[in-house]
């Protein structure tokens, strides 16, 4: 791996550490206090719902996500890319390879602030998920065409879940997720089998998800007032797809190297 290579990998894993750091100290939810309301076993609903939701999207969203961006454009773009740094390898060049990928990350926040925020003011909590999922999931799809990745396998769904786990995990759970993700992504870019099954990853994300926006969905539910809970899919969308950004990157260069 030439210079330019190794010092953008090394400041993609230290942006990885901050933010994992950050995450790890971040303040209780601003919902905490309703927190000893919520139903029992809406969280079990709520995991099942964000599993129900992967399977109907995968199974049927993918197709319809497609048609809302240029999946051709984005992975030529990223050829034209990649063929300016075989002349020369610079951090600039470098930078300007996930350019694109960064722009999902923006272009998706309206997207779900937007989702959230009108559904809450009805008081729609539960059946929003379905639509965040897919507006997430077209995010991540957008990252790792910016790359030169394909998402319909299911190495490649399994990889992508495994990213949503790890987003929203802490301690020796986040490392374990990230160590499993960066062993799916090799065995990937390899050829290997995926050393996950789809079922499992699809298992561990709704679960993530889950503990992370239970209070939110609970309070987005509550007519008016439950736009607060919406708002909620903002943080959530911008954690994931920033760091599947800077994983897919991560990909990219030890691709190249």
């Amino acid at each position: 791996m030439d210079r330019a290579s190794r010092k953008r990998l090394a400041r993609l894993q230290k942006q990885e550490a901050r933010t994992a750091a950050k995450y790890e100290k971040a303040k209780p939810s601003v919902f905490a206090s309703v927190q000893d309301k919520i139903p029992d076993g809406l969280r079990d609903k709520l995991e099942l719902a964000f599993r129900k939701g992967f399977q109907l999207v995968f199974e049927k969203g993918s197709g319809l996500i497609d048609k809302t961006y240029d999946a051709d454009k984005l992975r030529q773009e990223y050829e034209e890319r990649e063929q300016a740094l075989s002349g020369r390898t610079t951090g600039r060049r470098l930078r300007r390879l996930g350019a694109r990928s960064r722009a999902a990350v923006r272009g998706g926040t309206g997207i779900a602030l937007a989702e959230g925020a009108v559904l809450g003011v009805f008081g729609i909590g539960l059946p929003d998920i379905p639509l965040f999922l897919a507006g997430l999931l077209r995010g991540m799809y957008r990252i790792a065409q910016s790359f030169g990745f394909a998402c319909e396998s299911g190495g490649e769904r399994c990889y992508l879940l495994l990213l949503i786990a790890a987003s929203l995990s802490k301690g020796e759970e986040r490392e374990r997720l990230a160590a499993l993700a960066d062993d799916t992504a090799q065995a990937l870019d390899r050829g290997g089998a995926c050393p996950a099954a789809l079922d499992e990853c699809m298992d561990v994300a709704a679960a993530r998800l889950a503990d992370e926006m239970l209070t939110a969905k609970f309070v987005q539910g509550m007519p008016v007032v439950g736009i607060a809970g919406g708002l909620q899919n903002v943080p959530v969308y911008r954690r994931v797809t920033s760091h599947a950004a800077r994983a897919y990157e991560k990909r990219a260069l030890l691709r190249r190297g």
